[in-house]
């Protein structure tokens, strides 16, 4: 590759980062398993009305990865995606809770780094058609046309109709995951 083209692949992906934040990893990955490969504006959505309170640190560190992108690289807010959205796990802070009888108990607070990396949509442009790009349809003599008999307009008409496109079965197979990925997550049962 080119020093250009390395240039332009590099501009169309963005990193924002946030270290030591004071949530576990687990339970920010609950919340960061439903936005990946979602676009930017579909996943803050979710995020707004999102239960969670690990949704707060995440939607920051989007909103701070399309800033940049904004900023940075002149790119347009409604093309970004989330490409990768990984939890890291930070340094554990380790204290001492006094128990009974004079015994000390160690309780781990955890802390994790989120790390967000945004990616442009490719635009698709439409090549514009010139007027003169096609010459004038020329008028063609039809030959005279028999009589359709009733069982050959049925067959006509069958294969005259449109046929009804179907989604490739891996859209499906990933909206599937992320419904049962959410009835996970939002309808727990405490004490089961």
């Amino acid at each position: 590759m080119t020093m250009t083209a390395q240039n332009q692949q590099a501009t169309k992906q963005v990193r924002a980062h946030a270290r030591y934040i004071h949530h576990s990893p687990r339970k920010l990955r609950l919340v960061a398993a439903l936005l990946k490969h979602s676009p930017v504006d579909e996943a803050l959505q979710q995020l707004k009305f999102s239960p969670k309170k690990a949704a707060l640190p995440i939607i920051k560190v989007i909103n701070s990865a399309v800033a940049n992108a904004v900023h940075n690289f002149d790119l347009n807010k409604e093309q970004l995606y989330i490409k990768a959205l990984t939890i890291d796990p930070g340094p554990v802070i380790k204290k001492a809770v006094p128990r009974a009888q004079g015994r000390a108990f160690l309780v781990r607070n955890r802390t994790s780094h989120i790390n967000v990396l945004l990616e442009a949509k490719p635009t698709l442009r439409k090549a514009k058609r010139s007027i003169f790009s096609r010459s004038p349809a020329t008028q063609v003599e039809k030959p005279e046309e028999k009589a359709i008999q009733p069982a050959e307009t049925e067959e006509k008409i069958d294969t005259a109709r449109p046929k009804l496109k179907v989604a490739p079965k891996s859209q499906e197979k990933i909206k599937k995951h992320l419904v049962d990925l959410k009835r996970r997550l939002f309808n727990r049962k405490s004490g089961s």
